[in-house]
């Protein structure tokens, strides 16, 4: 794309975003209360949505016949990113039908996946913000700035709701955010409230899903406004299905991107796109260097001379177990993450309510007997029934495991939760309780099998290994000084096989059904 056609769309992207807030401002002020309908659960439609689409879709068709566009009302996944307008009509169409004069209308282009021009207006301020890669943030041709906050208990950050999550997951990240003694405010437009932190008038912005159009123009805002951004989609298919946002002035990004347990985009990659790849699976170590500083970038190097058997950081302390999700969506139990002190504690699980075990490790053992079988024979190891229903899966902490290894734990996972208990004496132990997952120490296999189980089971909310990766890190205390090797790059790499292995037998059995 040479510099001529980025002009154009330029000049026609401030022209489109202007003429068509000012339309939804005819609409705005000749509104009658009560004057629209529900598409969904607090999702507002109104008359003025579908008319201002039109309008930017005839006016992009008119400009830019072979342009692809992806607008909010019309929404069908286009067939490509590589040059697709995103359009929101109105943003924030509860406050608009309700006479309230915070929206917007919302602006983005995208090129080979990549945002590269950003346009939101509010028509009733007549705040206009723009945005370019590389080239500017601007409200009303003045240059914005993210502010220099680095005390989260200064920060006003607003979270937004969505309704493809659960009640409990939008609490959740709320909790987080006031544990961080943040100020929390919601505004009802996601697209205005990324353009806000951009220019400083809040500090962050959080949303568990957001769809494309409402976002993509508001995160190149921040980005260019020197904000942290989380990772998006470059694909057709990603962009249209949305994405978790996270926008953040830098100095409070990483604490609110372990609030939130959404990954920030490292910073070099966020220089020059902000968008997550095929080629997102950079090792941990290089992770660790762009993350955590000399102290890390050291550490990291360091890891890479080193053989497995040296240890190259110290274990850092943390809870024998660490709840890492409550009533996981669709299986109703709560998953937790352990080492060897917390599985071998039988009152402890107990108090958990845990009744699933799964013992990544082959180089850890443990005796669950707690009724033995009667007339066992003297020279018999100890047999019988155990306080919890326990499953071994044999990986080694490092390299050295089959490529199908980790995939095995995937699906014994679900297996074991899935499985019904025969009604028999033999079978004494028939409840399943909650599960835990664990290894030696907790912090390598098996947050690689939980956050391949998370990503695999539920993509809406953890659309990448790398999502589910992040919020475990929190939830177990991960120290970032140790994410290199939590967990090790070869578990990493047998979880992104176990990925395409899954997808491939989910494609074969759909053409079987064919």
């Amino acid at each position: 794309m040479n510099t001529i056609d980025i002009a154009q769309r330029e000049a026609a992207l401030k022209r489109m975003v202007t003429e068509a807030g000012d339309t939804a401002l005819r609409f705005f002020h000749s509104r009658q209360a009560g004057e629209y309908e529900l598409k969904g659960h607090q999702d507002i439609l109104t008359e003025a949505d579908t008319f201002v689409e039109a309008f930017i879709l005839q006016a992009i068709g008119e400009a830019f016949p072979d342009d692809l566009i992806l607008g909010e009302e019309s929404a069908r996944q286009p067939a490509s990113a590589e040059s697709l307008w995103v359009v929101d009509p109105i943003d924030g169409t509860a406050n608009f039908a309700r006479g309230i004069a915070h929206f917007c209308v919302c602006l983005a282009w995208v090129h080979h996946g990549i945002t590269e021009l950003g346009a939101i207006y509010n028509p009733v301020s007549q705040e206009l913000y723009l945005a370019r890669r590389g080239h500017y943030a601007l409200k009303n041709d003045q240059p914005l700035r993210c502010t220099a906050v680095t005390d989260t208990q200064r920060a006003a950050v607003e979270l937004g709701w969505s309704a493809r999550h659960s009640q409990r997951r939008y609490l959740e990240v709320l909790t987080s955010l006031l544990d961080l003694g943040t100020s929390v405010r919601r505004g009802g437009s996601g697209a205005l409230a990324l353009a806000w932190v951009a220019e400083g008038r809040t500090d962050g912005y959080v949303e568990v899903h957001m769809n494309a159009w409402d976002c993509l123009a508001g995160m190149l805002l921040v980005r260019e406004a020197g904000g942290r951004i989380g990772l998006a989609p470059d694909t057709a298919e990603g962009i249209f299905n949305g994405l978790p946002v996270l926008a953040s002035a830098p100095g409070i990004a990483d604490a609110l991107a372990r609030a939130a347990g959404i990954p920030l985009a490292d910073e070099e990659r966020q220089h020059t796109s902000g968008h997550a790849s095929g080629a997102e699976a950079t090792s941990i170590a290089d992770e660790a260097m762009k993350r955590c500083g000399s102290e890390t970038h050291a550490a990291a190097t360091q890891a890479r001379s080193h053989t497995a058997a040296a240890p190259l950081t110290p274990l850092i302390p943390r809870p024998p177990i660490s709840l890492i999700m409550a009533d996981f969506p669709d299986w109703g139990v709560d998953i937790y993450i352990g080492g060897s002190a917390g599985v071998s504690d039988a009152a402890l699980l107990a108090r958990h309510d845990i009744g699933v075990v799964i013992n990544c490790a082959v180089n850890l053992d443990i005796d669950w007997v707690n009724a033995p079988e009667a007339g066992s024979a003297a020279h018999l190891l100890s047999h019988g029934a155990g306080p919890v229903r326990y499953y071994k899966l044999g990986l080694i902490d490092g390299e050295g495991n089959a490529p199908e290894m980790l995939h095995a734990g995937y699906q014994l996972m679900r297996s074991a939760l899935l499985q019904q208990i025969p009604d028999k004496a033999s079978y004494r132990n028939r409840r399943r309780g909650n599960i835990l997952v664990n290894c030696r120490g907790g912090r390598s296999r098996s947050v690689a099998l939980v956050a391949l189980f998370m990503h695999l089971e539920c993509p809406a909310r953890f659309p990448t290994l790398d999502a589910a990766i992040a919020l475990i890190r929190d939830r177990r205390q991960l120290h970032p000084d140790e994410w290199f090797e939590a967990p090790k790059p070869s578990l990493i790499r047998l979880a992104k096989h176990a990925i395409l292995r899954e997808r491939a037998i989910i494609a074969a059995e759909q053409r079987d059904e064919r």
